[in-house]
């Protein structure tokens, strides 16, 4: 799951913010609506957006990923050196041009006069601090897993900064893009230090936990006579059937993470937008240690090809999703083969022959970890579950609350286990999070193969968009005999707004949950 969760951030000291004062009352319950569609309730200025949000925000710590909420509140506060338009390709954000005069070495020219939101002027000194300070493994950044082959950061004059590579890295400049590496005044640059001041579209003035925040707009920001909403009201709305209805009724003008059985209600509704893209991917992953059934490739591949993913995204997202039967991988990336997506299509009695072949004939009992705290990840369990009693495989479903069940697949207290989650970058170098890394959350438990692993490095390492897509067949064929995880299917992520919302887009594939960046360009009527 790409959702945390936090309470109580406390405001930062930036020029105009004013410091809530204990939420003295809370949104209220939203009335049942038909979905006939809603007329705008007025706003106090034509260019305020409310946004209705999933989740309140954790408070933001520099570099680290912290889920859903925070990414759209980070999108908006802070910019990074690079961004993502609303096509999902790279753009420079911070750096008003790029330069690379060879594989390793990149040369970023600031935007003239840049400053913080609290005021304070952005200077080359900040980009290498927090550069340094995202890389350096003390820190424990998210970040840093994606610059960690930085060699050395230096600036040259008031505006340029150059950072050499130990070696060519095709996702290093989609790891300067995400929203939680946002360049940072020094004080945000500490362990647990809050990171609410930055230089982005946007500036936090007030926060009311269990409510919602006021954001207006960062004057200071390298673009603002681009941007036109002058302000936008946070409210948060963790119920979804609450944030649909609040769109429908005119009390918001925007919501994210629309649930997926409330996607044909907004669709048929008048003067409405739903707004989905693929994204965040569902998968089944194996406990591989000793002495059990799914340490043999032939149990993991009776698996693969036992699922019926047309029937998971029907039970569990209502149809809004692909089945994905094989490697996620960004249309756009060199790496990109549509036949990587298609390794294991169902075929019962091949699973059959498979179990038969690992010596398990008549199949065998397992426990199947999943929760039951989001309904989406417990209805693709059920499915799973029916899939795989049709090979032969007895599943029980231990469903825990979410916080058991992160504890228990950190622990591998499982034999099998149902997650979703997404790449940190659309590069296809994202896959290294589910092969390598001792004792992580989407690790199949026991798992390592550094055939894999270092075909993803060589992945990474090369300049020739031939030779990458050459790499990714080799890894694919690894992938498909060993099935380190057993894909299941993707799933819609949407946004959804009001007619007169205008400028903003989702972005596409796992980029879906960074598409606060589409905020800045977007303007109310």
């Amino acid at each position: 799951m790409f959702d945390s969760h936090s309470t109580n951030p406390t405001m930062p000291k930036g020029r105009g913010v004013r410091r809530a004062a204990a939420a003295a009352s809370v949104v209220a319950a939203a009335l049942v609506l038909s979905a006939c569609g809603g007329e705008a309730a007025t706003n106090d200025s034509e260019q305020t957006l409310r946004f209705g949000l999933s989740a309140e925000p954790a408070v933001p710590i520099a570099g680290m990923s912290q889920g859903g909420a925070v990414y759209q509140m980070q999108a908006m506060l802070s910019s990074g050196l690079m961004a993502y338009d609303a096509k999902g390709n790279l753009q420079p954000a911070l750096a008003e041009s790029l330069e690379q005069p060879d594989d390793t070495t990149y040369v970023f020219m600031l935007r003239e006069g840049l400053v913080f939101s609290d005021g304070s002027p952005l200077t080359v000194g900040n980009v290498t601090k927090t550069l340094e300070y995202y890389r350096d493994p003390a820190n424990g950044t998210k970040v840093g897993t994606g610059l960690a082959g930085i060699e050395s950061i230096s600036d040259d004059g008031d505006r340029t900064v150059t950072v050499e590579l130990s070696e060519p890295d095709s996702a290093f400049l989609h790891y300067l893009a995400i929203p939680f590496a946002g360049i940072l005044p020094d004080e945000a640059l500490t362990p647990g230090a809050e990171s609410w001041v930055g230089a982005g579209p946007f500036e936090l003035t007030d926060f009311q936990s269990g409510v919602g925040a006021t954001l207006k707009k960062n004057d200071d920001y390298y673009d603002a006579g681009a941007v036109d909403l002058e302000t936008i009201e946070v409210t948060f709305y963790p119920d979804g059937e609450a944030r649909t209805n609040a769109l429908l009724s005119g009390d918001v003008d925007l919501i994210e993470y629309v649930p997926w059985e409330n996607f044909e209600r907004i669709e048929q509704a008048d003067g409405f937008t739903l707004d989905a893209q693929q994204g965040p991917f569902q998968y089944v992953q194996f406990n591989v240690t000793e002495d059990r059934p799914f340490a043999d490739p032939l149990v993991r591949q009776a698996v693969a090809f036992a699922l019926d993913r047309d029937n998971a995204v029907k039970a569990a997202f209502q149809s809004n999703g692909e089945p994905l039967a094989g490697l996620a991988i960004a249309e756009n990336d060199p790496a990109y083969d549509p036949n990587l997506s298609a390794m294991w299509e169902q075929d019962v009695e091949h699973a059959k022959d498979l179990l038969a072949e690992a010596g398990y004939p008549d199949g065998f009992s397992a426990t199947m970890l999943t929760t039951s705290q989001y309904a989406f990840l417990q209805d693709t369990a059920l499915s799973v579950q029916q899939d795989l009693e049709a090979i032969g495989i007895d599943v029980t479903l231990d469903a825990p609350d979410w916080s058991t069940r992160v504890s228990k697949g950190n622990g591998g207290e499982y034999d099998l286990a149902v997650s979703g989650d997404t790449g940190v970058v659309a590069d296809a170098s994202y896959l290294l999070s589910w092969v390598t890394g001792e004792k992580t959350f989407n690790v199949s438990w026991g798992y390592e193969n550094a055939e894999l692993t270092d075909l993803i490095d060589e992945g990474l390492r090369a300049t020739d968009d031939a030779a990458k897509h050459d790499i990714y067949q080799r890894l694919a064929e690894i992938w498909v005999e060993e099935v380190p995880i057993a894909a299941i299917d993707t799933r819609s992520q949407a946004y959804a707004y009001r007619d007169g919302v205008e400028g903003f887009a989702t972005l596409p594939g796992m980029l879906v949950f960074y598409s606060g960046y589409s905020i800045a360009d977007t303007s109310v009527e």
